[in-house]
């Protein structure tokens, strides 16, 4: 990248190269959190020393890292967040002061806690990032607590979007120039697909968790593939093995174990977006969705609950997709119907996808990180 070579270029100039670490409780799960920590990881060790690190992982990260990064897993075994505070501290505070890490990015609120103990009278700063959002009252007392944390004693805050990061102002109290917003970026497609407008498939991609309303999706599933038989639907990902049995449950319940498929894991994005029509987000709330971020990358129409938050900032409705009243099935079956009866609308949304690829510009996002640590760390390399 063109910004890249030029801080690179700058770099060579300094005696001392900026270390950062993103830690993460755990890389178990493959959700958005680990991917979007991941790829910024592989972006900013360009310019910077960069530490990924685990607290508790006993499985090797699922995405891809590059050899420039070091990756870290800081405990042998499973400690509990409640049962193991001191040690998890600890580990992390030893590793801090080793490393020299100038500054630590906590990717998820139950890293605030930890992060803002792990460096008390630490020169290393630790910045909070929320990858969900403080809006929907769904925390448990110890989230709550954590997210408390977070706000009042991380030296910066990071949240997803414009409107998660003004509820920080309006509800913590916290100062402007202590929070800003990053999106998330677009990557790149793995190839050229163009979008096949006889494309019979749908999918929807992410974890399973209650958060993702896949209980939601059986029932759309239900109301339109038994009115479009030569329409199949794809669900990729994996996660809590009681969500996919009862998932499993209700698609066996439904009858559509011939129409709607668990398809697990898959790396390859082509194989998940390549070949479909729509993409479907039942979610009860998000961050802001990569997955939808991908879609249209892909160039996929989308039909999406617009749930706090993220979708509102994706999808123009009506031009790129469809979004849809919080959690009205019958709302979201009638205008998934539509796209899937009228090719030339999935066409002229497919047309649009990419509408708002400057606001996602990976580059213009990734000099947002730089020029954050930039000025948390007080400046240049030195």
């Amino acid at each position: 990248m063109k910004l890249y070579h030029l801080v690179r270029m700058k770099e060579k100039c300094s005696l001392k190269m900026k270390k950062i670490a993103l830690v993460k409780w755990s890389i178990d799960r493959t959700d958005g959190g680990l991917k979007v920590a991941t790829s910024l990881a592989n972006e900013l060790s360009a310019m910077y020393e960069v530490h990924l690190l685990s607290m508790i992982s006993t499985e090797k990260n699922f995405f891809s890292l590059k050899q420039s990064v070091r990756y870290q897993n800081l405990s042998p075994k499973k400690i509990s967040m409640s049962k193991n505070f001191l040690d998890a501290v600890k580990l992390l505070r030893n590793y801090l002061k080793e490393q020299s890490i100038d500054i630590v990015f906590g990717i998820g609120m139950s890293m605030n806690t930890v992060g803002v103990v792990s460096t008390i009278g630490l020169k290393t700063k630790f910045v909070s990032c929320d990858h969900t959002n403080s809006i929907v009252d769904i925390d448990t007392k110890v989230k709550k607590i954590q997210r408390y944390i977070g706000a009042k004693f991380a030296d910066k805050l990071i949240t997803l979007t414009q409107e998660d990061c003004e509820n920080y102002i309006k509800k913590y109290g916290v100062p402007e120039e202590k929070i800003c917003y990053i999106y998330n970026w677009k990557e790149d497609p793995l190839s050229n697909l163009t979008y096949n407008i006889y494309a019979t498939k749908i999918v929807t991609v992410g974890r399973f968790d209650s958060q993702k309303g896949y209980d939601y999706l059986v029932q759309v599933a239900k109301k339109v593939l038994t009115k479009k038989s030569d329409w199949t639907w794809e669900i990729y990902g994996s996660g809590n093995q009681d969500e996919v049995d009862k998932i499993r449950n209700l698609i066996n319940e439904n009858n559509l174990q011939d129409k709607l498929y668990i398809k697990g894991l898959e790396k390859n994005q082509d194989l998940i977006y390549g070949d479909k029509g729509i993409y479907v987000m039942t979610s009860r709330y998000e961050g802001l969705p990569l997955v939808l971020l991908e879609a249209q990358q892909y160039n996929l129409p989308i039909v999406s609950f617009s749930c706090p938050t993220g979708p509102n900032e994706i999808v123009e409705n009506g031009v790129n997709g469809y979004l849809i009243d919080c959690y009205d099935v019958e709302a979201m079956s009638n205008r998934l119907l539509e796209l899937m009866n009228d090719k030339e609308l999935r066409n002229r949304f497919s047309s649009h996808a990419k509408d708002n690829i400057e606001k996602f510009n990976k580059d213009r996002i990734i000099h947002q990180w730089i020029d954050l640590i930039e000025e948390v760390s007080g400046g240049k390399n030195v």
